[in-house]
Order: structure tokens, then sequence, then C-alpha cells
């Protein structure tokens, strides 16, 4: 299900179309592949409005995955819930199937970085950064920065000083989580509201995925 101004750039590969929504305005580059490894009667894949996809990236799921509006992904990021098993060291990896029926959400307005690779049953909070080359491996708190790999969180957004303070430990973590919690943190709801009113476009620029978009 693709809503209206949709772009799909040149040499896209989607495994199981009926099963994925993509918001109005949104771009999938060139050469990138959406892929559900597992049919159902659901959307299992949901990519909010004005999402660009850089080119040649990867989004996989075996369960649910979603990204919320607004969201930006550099080239060749990879977004997977699911993860082949290898319990057995006697036993070809490719037959001892994957972990599915995990559920991966990249909530709104967050920035993945070239190279970025999201993977688990996490959850990345609104506004948030990942950082080129940077492996996530778990939850990410809204409004944060994470680097590194595996990737730790390195900054967070203060809306009390409206600022973005440098973390260096659980302390600074849980400081900021406070003040934010005493200043009130959005919800996502309330960050999709801010976001529409602020934007000032309808679609994502075609030119960003690529230079041929049918």
């Amino acid at each position: 299900m693709f809503a209206a101004n949709v772009s799909i750039g040149k040499d896209v590969q989607i495994v199981g179309k009926k099963y994925i929504a993509i918001g109005r305005g949104s771009c999938i580059g060139n050469g990138s592949w959406l892929n559900v490894c597992v049919s159902g009667s659901n959307i299992r894949m949901k990519i909010g409005k004005c999402v660009l996809v850089g080119r040649q990236s990867v989004i996989s799921t075996g369960g649910y995955l979603e990204i919320g509006d607004y969201c930006l992904f550099a080239p060749r990021v990879y977004v997977s819930d699911t993860d082949h098993v290898f319990t057995d060291p006697a036993k070809p990896v490719i037959e001892q199937g994957a972990t599915l029926n995990r559920t991966l959400i990249i909530e709104e307005n967050c920035w993945l970085g070239i190279n970025a690779v999201v993977s688990g049953n996490i959850t990345v909070g609104r506004g948030s950064i990942i950082a080129a080359n940077s492996v996530v491996l778990k939850d990410v708190p809204p409004f944060s920065v994470a680097a590194g790999a595996p990737a730790i969180v390195v900054k967070m957004y203060d809306f009390n000083t409206k600022s973005w303070e440098r973390v260096r430990n659980e302390d600074d973590i849980g400081r900021i989580r406070n003040s934010n919690n005493k200043s009130g943190l959005p919800t996502r709801e309330e960050l999709q509201k801010v976001l529409d009113s602020n934007c000032k476009i309808s679609r994502v620029n075609v030119s960003f995925g690529g230079n041929r978009f049918l």
C-alpha cells in the first residue's frame, strides 16, 4: 500500500510488496532492497511520510518493522529485526532458520548516517541520530546521538537547557532523562504534530535517492 507521491528508484527490489505500507512523499533510493521475510494478513513493514531511504540500503523484517515520519537514511543503511540462527556449528547456518516475530521501530525524525546498522528487537527513539558506520544492537533513548560499534549514547537533547548535552556515563543519561521528564518529553504523537506544522515539503526530493525514478 503506497501513498501518493512515493518515489521508487532504479533497481529497487521489493519482496512482499502487499505487506509494505509507505507514506506520502517518501523516497526509496536507487539499488535499495525492501524485504518482508514472512507473509501474513497484516502490514509487516510500515514506512512513514516524507522518509528518505538512501540508495543501496536494506530494510528487512521477519516480524514487524516501522520507520516513523520524516526519517532520513544515508546510503547503505541496514535495518533488520531478523537474524540467522547459528546454534549448531555442525549444521549449515543457511539451514538453521532465522529469528522471527521481533519488532524493530525507528521513531519519527531520526537520521541514520552512511553504513549505519540497526539490528534486533529494539527501538530507536524519536529525534535520534545514529552516526556513520555505527552498529545499534539495543534501544536508543529518544532525542539521543549514538555512535560506535556497538553503538553507545554520546549525547542527549535536554529540553530544559534546549541543548545537546554530552553523555559520559549512565549518570549523565539519568540526569538528562530526569530533566526531560520535568520539562515534558514530547510523545510520538506530539512530535508528529510539531513536525507536520513545521514541514515545508510534500515529498522528498528524488535527487537525494538517485537520478532515475519510476
